[in-house]
């Protein structure tokens, strides 16, 4: 309990930023954002049309002789293939009004992206003004994107025309296989350092079939090269910390910091981190940091942003006010992407209540402790069904262990006590441990006329639950005695604004658990030498198994300690296990008899903060199966 001065009782707002470290975050099941971005008024800038209906990859630029602002948009058709050109709007009066400048930038049957025939693509660009000239990298694609890469094009205004180089920095054709995976880099940008130049760029597989992502530094003594790369930077097959998965695009330069933001390549797109180095050290992989992670973007519940935020992440610079000034992509309800800006202070990242996104797919976030007897009031704005659970007591994880658009795992919303307001009335559910809905109450809506918020409460105590809606007591009855965490569930399609959560306790530090997709998709496999497995020696009904030597299982999490559980058996063997890219010790699995999941290893001591644990089969066979980690 928390008291006042005068010994009066007093709730704690969990909305409040100052607890944002206690809610989940995570690339697929959901974000509680505390951002503070802004949209401009007059959004969006720019719509795609025919035949490119998908403008996105946009970078921003404020011209520094001008002042005026540049907005270089990349045109793709839906479906991405066969990419186009770029075009650039101007900005004279700071970005209230927008001209359309045309294509600034173009493929040609001649040069090294056409095919004789046909041009192919040139786009995603970005572009840094330096001894008189303006100074772009780009990424380019055969028509049928047989091969692609990065390439440079100067330029005496940012308006173009602007001259392409010859020969590309990088084309796929000439780049072998980095880690078995990596051949394709894109979605390049550009930072002028104090002796050279350096590159940031993503990298993928060949002709940029996704399923793993990295981040790429090439280097050069001048903007036109020749450039020394692609050197790995961020990427799953590491053994450090790094959300799964996400992409990154674009940059924006502070003092002596360069910051990278990515974007989850999940079904929602607005879990945001931002990754940032010392612009002179960014080179280097051990330079880079976790600056911001989660509560860096929300979707808003308008038209043109009905797919949230899509393509990339944001991609911006830094005013004169401090502010940092965003583009960024979106898609309306008929598939037609979009182009917007927004802007928030840079120093002040954070405002009051968060918002959670889910524009394409279910979202969830939780508290990560435990509530036995609690009273909550949350006060909550949402263009769908307003959810809140509690005693959730699920693992978390995808619903798929590799690759783009992953929804959670069915799991991950299980196990749970749901209190749900809808237009046709309220309903409370007790959700299984295997995902089976029972209806405990329900009832019409309660709504008040002319209420924009609706306040829901929840008290539980001794075995007895009490609902009430905006001030009016709705039900009140037994359930089992129970714990679990408090969270909120959007459904898809629609974006929940949690302004106030008023509760009466911070409830107990607990344990979480990992489901095994969430370690094969965190190792950046792409998924052949695992093989998923059904059965009851997996502690959730299953897991995977691999029998290649070298194949890596790796859980990444934010919290302190950690145990690792899984079967053992006859067939299973012996596996090497890192902590943040230190060796732990290896960890039998191989036993004479089949047992059911069990503890296997358990690290207690480590600090609070980012962690990574790898594990890499060494002997005979692996079975990954589920991590339980400890958030605070």
């Amino acid at each position: 309990m928390h008291y006042d001065a005068t010994g009066a009782y007093e709730m704690i707002d969990l909305a409040s930023p100052q607890y944002r470290s206690l809610w989940l975050s995570h690339p697929v099941l959901g974000d509680a954002s505390y951002d503070a971005f802004e949209r401009v008024p007059g959004n969006p800038i720019f719509r795609g049309a025919p035949p490119y209906e998908w403008p996105v990859n946009g970078a921003l630029f404020q011209d520094p002789r001008s002042g005026y602002l540049y907005a270089y948009i990349s045109e793709y058709p839906r479906g991405y293939w066969p990419a186009g050109p770029c075009r650039a709007l101007r900005s004279r009066d700071g970005g209230v009004s927008w001209e359309d400048l045309g294509l600034v930038l173009s493929g040609s049957p001649e040069v090294f992206d056409g095919d004789g025939r046909q041009a192919g693509a040139a786009l995603d660009v970005s572009v840094v003004y330096d001894g008189g000239l303006y100074h772009m990298v780009y990424g380019w694609a055969k028509p049928d994107n047989s091969d692609g890469g990065i390439a440079y094009a100067w330029a005496e205004r940012p308006e173009g025309p602007f001259v392409r180089a010859l020969e590309p920095i990088h084309a796929e054709s000439r780049q072998p296989l980095l880690l078995g995976v990596y051949k394709r880099v894109y979605a390049c940008s550009l930072v002028k350092r104090e002796r050279d130049w350096l590159i940031l760029a993503d990298m993928s597989t060949p002709r940029n079939a996704g399923g793993t992502w990295a981040v790429v530094a090439f280097t050069a003594p001048q903007a036109s090269g020749p450039y020394d790369g692609p050197h790995l930077l961020l990427y799953p097959q590491s053994r450090t910390f790094l959300p799964c998965p996400v992409e990154a695009y674009g940059n924006y330069v502070d003092g002596e910091y360069v910051y990278l933001p990515a974007t989850s390549v999940a079904a929602n797109r607005s879990f945001q981190i931002i990754f940032r180095a010392k612009v002179e050290e960014a080179h280097r992989p051990e330079a880079w940091e976790v600056y911001q992670y989660g509560s860096v973007w929300h979707d808003d519940p308008v038209e043109h942003e009905a797919k949230g935020i899509w393509g990339q992440t944001f991609c911006g610079f830094v005013d004169g006010s401090r502010r940092l000034r965003v583009l960024f992509p979106s898609k309306d309800s008929h598939d037609v992407g979009t182009i917007n800006l927004a802007s928030r202070p840079l120093d002040r990242p954070y405002r009051q209540g968060f918002v959670l996104s889910a524009p394409n797919g279910p979202s969830m976030t939780i508290v990560q402790r435990n509530f036995s007897e609690f009273s909550l009031e949350a006060h909550l704005r949402s263009s769908g069904a307003k959810r809140i659970i509690c005693n959730h007591n699920a693992p978390l994880g995808p619903d798929c262990p590799v690759g783009a658009e992953g929804h959670p795992h069915p799991l991950s919303l299980a196990d749970c006590t749901e209190f749900a307001l809808h237009a046709q009335g309220w309903v409370l559910t007790r959700i299984s441990e295997e995902g089976a809905r029972q209806t405990l109450a329900e009832g019409g809506s309660p709504r008040c006329a002319g209420l924009d918020v609706d306040v829901l409460c929840i008290a539980q105590k001794a075995g007895e639950l009490a609902l009430s809606v905006n001030g009016r007591e709705i039900w009140r009855g037994p359930v089992a005695p129970t714990s679990g965490s408090i969270g909120f569930v959007a459904d898809a399609g629609t974006i929940l604004q949690v302004e106030h959560l008023l509760i009466s306790t911070l409830g107990a530090p607990c344990s979480k658990w990992l489901l095994p997709t969430e370690a094969i998709m965190g190792s950046g496999s792409l998924g052949e030498v695992w093989v998923r497995q059904e059965g009851a020696c997996f502690r959730y009904g299953f897991g995977f198994v691999a029998a290649q030597v070298g194949a890596t299982a790796k859980w990444n999490y934010r919290g302190r300690g950690f145990r690792l559980w899984g079967p053992r058996g006859p067939t299973l063997g012996v596996g090497s296990l890192y902590v943040d890219g230190q060796y732990v010790g290896d960890v039998l699995q191989h036993g004479e008899a089949d047992e059911r999941s069990r503890l296997l290893f358990e690290a207690l001591d480590l600090p609070l903060g980012f962690h990574a644990v790898s594990w890499v089969c060494e002997k005979g066979k692996l079975g990954c199966d589920s991590l339980e980690f400890f958030p605070d």
